[in-house]
């Protein structure tokens, strides 16, 4: 793949392991500097670290929102805790990162969301609720970054061959029992998605913009 240096900056959360880091290796095909951040550098559930992130970074050209989740949890174990703390995850840290965050124009912001949002979970209420609130709100905010066209895309991966995945599942075992489910017959590759990333970046592809963009390997029984 030829290095094409569209951008002069990409910002991505969760970049060091998993979608965040094979997002981060392709976008480094069109950016000249990737920023890829561990939750050692930024921890969303933590408002202290997501106000130290918003002093060192003050604009980029690429944003890739982007985290782990709340564990497999039925709704009567969830704890008070357990809300707060992914809410402060995967919505208020979020929020106040745009809010503060310059996104250069002709940028994009990426939302590595999941495809729980259109088809919820019992087990994953949590990631399920959480998200789509968030997704609400980047949907909404996509009008106004058309105006300096910046492009808005939320994707939405189902099982990829991530720890989170092995996490939820449980053993290399029951994770071969789980591929058989499915209608592809394999859970996802992350370079899928680091690859479609850096496609539209490099191509730069605007009428995805506003869009939820669903990776599941066909496995939603949704329509729409």
């Amino acid at each position: 793949m030829t290095k094409t240096f569209n951008y002069k900056q990409a910002i991505v959360l969760g970049g060091s392991k998993g979608i965040g880091k094979e997002i981060a290796k392709y976008l480094k095909f069109s950016c000249k500097k990737v920023s890829a951040l561990s939750s050692k550098d930024i921890d969303t559930s933590d408002l202290n670290s997501v106000v130290n992130f918003n002093k060192k970074f003050k604009m980029t050209d690429i944003l890739v929102l982007n985290s782990g989740g709340p564990p497999n949890i039925s709704f009567e174990k969830i704890n008070e805790e357990d809300w707060y703390k992914y809410f402060n995850q995967l919505f208020l840290g979020y929020c106040m990162i745009l809010k503060n965050i310059k996104i250069n124009n002709n940028g994009y912001i990426f939302y590595i969301s999941s495809s729980v949002i259109k088809e919820p979970s019992e087990s994953l209420m949590i990631s399920s609720s959480i998200r789509v609130a968030f997704s609400s709100i980047l949907k909404s905010l996509s009008k106004s970054y058309s105006k300096k066209n910046i492009s808005v895309i939320n994707i939405a991966p189902g099982p990829f061959k991530t720890s989170r995945v092995k996490q939820l599942i449980g053993n290399q075992k029951d994770l071969k029992k789980y591929e058989k489910l499915l209608p592809t017959k394999k859970i996802g590759n992350p370079k899928e998605i680091g690859t479609f990333v850096n496609f539209i970046v490099k191509n730069k592809i605007r009428y995805f913009s506003g869009s939820t963009i669903y990776m599941d390997g066909n496995l939603s029984k949704s329509f729409l």
